[in-house]
């Protein structure tokens, strides 16, 4: 594959079959199983490979490429999830012990990184559908708002949420920008927006944003990427130290030069994402005419996500998942009511029609009801730092009201917490637990 540096340099260095008196402990030559392949271009900071935390060398050069490629001033790899950058992100655009403005439609990282860097959220609410169950918009002029009074210098929202819906990131940026503040952007699931033809995070003006390059793109598991506004050399210097703080000291080199390919595949099959667009629409198209309400894609969400209100025709999302698993096809995520699938490129015309054929045949019944409850907006007794390092207690979720919450509850997938560790949990929350049931929480840590 042309102009993917760091892979070039790992495929060439392996074929010379040099002896490797360094870690890793397989030395290339592979135990003869699927991982061989990854194997031999698995390596460890030497002079031909370079250093992910360093400032010069093959992998500043592909991360040179992705920058180029989104926009970016700067470009840092991440080899441990999105998780990673999220909290390098916040840890430097903001100072610890200082408050941070979230979107409660956040991941749980954000939390983690709250708890870490002592920051003190303060929750703005995207609007909420109730025919659907689903978050929608954040108004600009609510975290214009949060910002002024919270005295925070930066706001993190979620955008595509996992359900697929996309926030109005230049306004938003906009309004952060206003109060004084730089707006950050969990883009997880947003790193194929631009091959699709819409416009990215970064394209509509985010500081930073955090792209999971493993979910969307052909990167393996765990290689993300955060992209910052600013490339300053010493600005990106900092960055790439805190990136070391939240990272391991042993990057994998098969997942960055997974990134530099996922990135180089981008440019070389600009069509890839567009015949996928127009595929993904032609499926919902048939499961609309099967009777599910398709939620995306749609105006407004990623055209590549399909999210399907499942009860519409008749059946939970925990049961068609059932259902489907049975005939040999896994989804990304089922609740109550919905069923969420991720469609990439790799995912062929008939690989699409064999999953449109087996929702069609879906025995279907009459609406379910609707029942769905809003996310709880609870108060907080403590900072997630103070509860998440008090003394606590295991209690039964149904025994938990009244009590703070050591932890935060987010349910996975989608990883959003439900209630924020240092909350008082209350009926309405353990109620909205139960009903959402993604993984059946029912045991919690609260303070003592």
């Amino acid at each position: 594959m042309s102009d993917a540096p760091l892979y070039a340099a790992l495929k060439a260095l392996s074929e010379e079959n040099g002896l490797r008196f360094h870690l890793p402990g397989h030395k290339g030559k592979g135990i003869g199983s699927l991982l061989d392949g990854a194997m031999r271009i698995d390596y460890t900071e030497i002079p031909p490979t370079g250093n992910l935390y360093g400032e010069d060398g093959i992998i500043q050069q592909a991360e040179g490429l992705a920058a180029r490629h989104f926009g970016a001033g700067s470009c840092f790899f991440l080899t441990c999830g999105a998780t990673q950058g999220i909290k390098a992100a916040l840890a430097a655009f903001c100072g610890a012990g200082e408050a941070v403005v979230l979107d409660r439609n956040c991941h749980g990282s954000a939390l983690d990184a709250c708890v870490l860097l002592d920051l003190h959220p303060t929750w703005v609410w995207p609007a909420f559908d109730g025919e659907t169950g689903l978050s929608g918009d954040i108004a600009p002029q609510a975290l214009r708002a949060a910002l002024r009074q919270s005295g925070a210098r930066a706001a993190l929202v979620t955008s595509p949420t996992y359900y697929g819906h996309l926030l109005d990131i230049e306004a938003l940026a906009a309004a952060a920008h206003s109060a004084g503040a730089v707006l950050l952007v969990d883009a997880a699931h947003g790193s194929h927006l631009r091959a699709c033809g819409l416009p990215d995070a970064m394209a509509q003006g985010a500081d930073a944003a955090v792209f999971s390059a493993h979910k969307t793109l052909t990167a393996f598991g765990q290689g993300a990427l955060l992209l910052t506004k600013e490339g300053g050399k010493g600005f990106a210097q900092r960055v790439r130290g805190l990136t070391a703080l939240f990272g391991t000291a042993s990057p994998s080199y098969p997942i960055m030069a997974s990134l530099d390919l996922a990135r180089a595949r981008l440019e070389e099959q600009p069509g890839a994402w567009p015949a996928t667009v127009r595929h993904c629409a032609a499926v919902a198209a048939r499961l609309t005419d099967a009777g599910f309400r398709v939620l995306s894609p749609r105006a407004g969400t990623d055209p590549a996500r399909l999210t399907l209100d499942t009860a519409w025709r008749g059946i939970s999302g925990h049961d068609t998942a059932q259902y489907l698993r049975q005939h040999g096809i896994e989804v990304e995520m089922a609740d109550a009511r919905h069923i969420v699938c991720i469609v990439t490129p790799a995912d062929s015309e008939g690989d699409l029609s064999a999953l449109a054929s087996s929702l069609e045949a879906l025995p279907a019944g009459a609406p379910l009801p609707l029942g769905l409850l809003e996310p709880p907006r609870l108060s907080a007794a403590m900072t997630p730092r103070q509860a998440r390092f008090s003394l606590s207690e295991t209690v039964p979720l149904a025994r938990s009201a009244g009590r703070i919450a050591a932890c935060s509850l987010s349910p996975y997938p989608p990883g959003v917490p439900a209630v924020a560790s240092g909350e008082i949990i209350d009926e309405k929350a353990i109620e909205y637990l139960l009903q959402k049931g993604y993984n059946g929480v029912d045991k919690v840590h609260i303070v003592v």
